[in-house]
C-alpha cells in the first residue's frame, strides 16, 4: 500500500515526482499563546497545477482536480518552484505575513531568481480540530504558490509576524493594537 501524499504524475511520458510536498510538522515559539505551537503543513495541487488549457494540455497528459469546477494541468514553472516551498515554509517563523485582501487567507512574499521577481505563497491557517490536538495545534494549508506574472496580491494592514499570526489563530483572539496616545492640548 502506498501511502505517499501524492501519487507521481506521467506527464509528457516522464513520471514527475511530488513526493518533496509530503505533509510535514513545523514548530513555532509563540509568545502569544505562551507555548510552542504544533503547525501540521500540507500543500494543494495548485502549488504545482495552473488553470486548465485544453489547447495546451498533450494528449495523454493528466487532467487534475478533474471532477471539481475549476480543472488544472501541470505547470512546470510551478513544479519546479514548489522544491523550494519546503523550505520557505521552515523559514516562517522568523518571517512576516500578510493577509490577503480576501481575509481568509495570508500571503508570504520571497523573491527569486529564476523567473526573477516575488514568489507569493497562499496558505489557510487554522486550529486543528478536536480529535487532532493531541499532535498538532494548527493546521496550515498552502492553498497555491506562484510568481507574479501581473500585479502583487492584494492585501489588508501592515505585514505581521508569523509566530503572532499562530498565536493568534490558536487563542481565537487577535493582539489589540496599541492606542494611540492622546493629543495634548
Amino acid at each position: 500500500m502506498n501511502s505517499s501524499y501524492y501519487l507521481p504524475l506521467i506527464v509528457g511520458g516522464q513520471s514527475i515526482d511530488l513526493s518533496h510536498l509530503e505533509p510535514f510538522k513545523l514548530q513555532v515559539v509563540s509568545t502569544h499563546a505562551k507555548t510552542t505551537l504544533r503547525v501540521h503543513v500540507t500543500f494543494t495541487s495548485h502549488c504545482f497545477s495552473e488553470k486548465l488549457d485544453s489547447t495546451l494540455l498533450a494528449q495523454g497528459d493528466p487532467i487534475i482536480d478533474r471532477n471539481t469546477r475549476h480543472p488544472r494541468m501541470f505547470c512546470p514553472t510551478r513544479y519546479r518552484l514548489s522544491h523550494k516551498l519546503p523550505g520557505f515554509l521552515q523559514e516562517l517563523p522568523g518571517r512576516s505575513v500578510s493577509l490577503t485582501s480576501a481575509q481568509r487567507n495570508w500571503v508570504y512574499t520571497v523573491t527569486i531568481e529564476d523567473p526573477a521577481g516575488p514568489y507569493h505563497v497562499f496558505f489557510e491557517l487554522g486550529r486543528a480540530p478536536i480529535e487532532q490536538r493531541t499532535w498538532q495545534d494548527l493546521n496550515l494549508v498552502v492553498e497555491s504558490a506562484y510568481p507574479e506574472t501581473k500585479a502583487p496580491p492584494g492585501v489588508r494592514g501592515r505585514p505581521k509576524p508569523f509566530a503572532l499570526v499562530c498565536g493568534e489563530v490558536y487563542t481565537g483572539n487577535r493582539a489589540k493594537p496599541k492606542a494611540k496616545p492622546k493629543r495634548r492640548r
